[in-house]
């Protein structure tokens, strides 16, 4: 299984998690696996695909939810197939999910830091790779390209708009 780019965003003061983003590029085109907090508060989580992303082309973009991951799409079923795998690697390593076995210890260690926590729960551990510079906590990979982000979230479903954020640190 190839290595996915991510993006994490967490406001530790707020609503936890923001948006946990995974993808891979391949050719011309960038496919992926987002989650975090819609407006109404309501979770997330969505396979997504920006053919022509690589090009000078008009970009496509289409997304379904995760149970519909092998339904019609564009995507072929190989990358389906990888998808699949690399979106259960990324929660196993970084996420859960308040009712999984594991969410009470996760919250506990939330609660004793006194850091918020959501929905969708960024594992404790992890929360020491995050840059803390900015109000949201970040952690990119180091091949991690913004651009991806800025196409998805213009799109997405997610509360969390990196454009956003970007005009917020501009004006201070």
């Amino acid at each position: 299984m190839r290595i996915p780019d991510i993006f994490i965003a967490y406001a530790p003061r707020g609503a936890g998690l923001r948006c946990a983003l995974a993808y891979l590029g391949a050719g011309r085109d960038v496919y992926g696996w987002f989650t975090g907090p819609r407006a109404d508060g309501s979770v997330a989580a969505e396979f997504f695909l920006i053919e022509e992303f690589y090009t000078n082309r008009p970009t496509r973009y289409s997304s379904v939810e995760v149970s519909a991951l092998h339904s019609r799409w564009a995507l072929d079923e190989d990358r389906r197939h990888e998808l699949a795998q690399m979106q259960a690697a990324f929660v196993a390593e970084w996420l859960c999910y308040r009712d999984d076995a594991r969410a009470s210890t996760e919250l506990a260690s939330y609660a004793k830091a006194e850091l918020a926590a959501g929905e969708v729960i960024l594992r404790f551990k992890r929360i020491a790779r995050l840059s803390t510079l900015q109000p949201n906590w970040t952690y990119y990979t180091p091949h991690f390209e913004r651009g991806v982000l800025r196409h998805l979230a213009k799109r997405w479903p997610l509360e969390y708009r990196f454009d956003q954020e970007i005009a917020l640190r501009t004006l201070t």
